[in-house]
């Protein structure tokens, strides 16, 4: 999104009209970029400006202290949240904030696409909000995620790492002539499973060299291992692929 947007950018948002925007602005995935405070004010002021609503997907947000961007425009955000990052993958309890205006046009869509919580995901998810425990474990998940970034970026010094120091995903740039499906397809063939950039890529535009590292699920000793030896692979260029590939 430009920060400046001028006559063009306006001419193409009146001639498509689109109905919402899908944002992402704490710890992207996969970029794992996050807005800075400024930005996160042009936008707010876009979205009134335009009177245009967003989808904020916040996800990832625990991991941070960045506010909601429907903070700073609540009639044109609606924030879209789960506690199966936050806690674990098996509590599928997503929630949704919505401007009052909203809320029951929303609640009318989702039941009639037959969208409910399990009652025990419900029944958990509240007990575990209600007695501190949520917040508990985000709080040690927000540790646990530094010291993994941490040691990625020392195994990988040197190379190419784009992402948020608090996100459990990280982004590397691919050294020539490494290209994305190559380098997947060889960390595969050593037990390490990879995203190409092509599984990010919208239409049929170029995918970057370059893959998203997931950070999160291998115990420590594992990772450690696992990025050494990406680095050795990075290192060694295209020679590091077998022959029978």
């Amino acid at each position: 999104m430009p920060k400046a947007f001028g006559p063009t950018q306006l001419s193409r948002h009146t001639a498509r009209r689109p109905s919402a925007v899908y944002l992402q602005p704490a710890l992207h995935n996969p970029l794992g970029v996050t807005l800075t405070p400024a930005r996160r004010e042009d936008l707010a002021r876009l979205l009134m400006r335009l009177d245009l609503m967003a989808i904020e997907d916040m996800v990832y947000g625990f991991l941070c202290d960045a506010p909601p961007l429907a903070a700073l425009a609540p009639r044109h955000c609606l924030v879209i949240d789960s506690l199966s990052k936050r806690i674990a993958p098996g509590l599928a309890f997503g929630c949704v904030h919505a401007p009052v205006d909203l809320r029951e046009r929303l609640v009318a869509s989702l039941r009639s696409g037959g969208w409910a919580a399990q009652a025990y995901a419900l029944e958990a998810g509240e007990r575990l909000i209600r007695d501190g425990t949520a917040d508990r474990i985000a709080r040690m998940k927000r540790e646990d995620a530094q010291r993994r970034q941490c040691m990625a970026r020392e195994c990988l010094a040197g190379f190419c790492l784009q992402g948020d120091p608090r996100a459990y995903h990280l982004w590397l740039g691919l050294p020539e002539p490494w290209r994305s499906e190559a380098f997947v397809a060889t960390a595969a063939r050593r037990g390490i499973a990879l995203t190409p950039s092509s599984a990010f890529t919208i239409g049929q535009g170029h995918a970057p060299s370059a893959v998203r590292l997931a950070l999160a699920s291998p115990p420590l000793a594992r990772l450690r291992e696992a990025l050494l030896t990406l680095a050795r692979l990075l290192g060694a260029g295209t020679e590091a692929i077998d022959v029978t590939e």
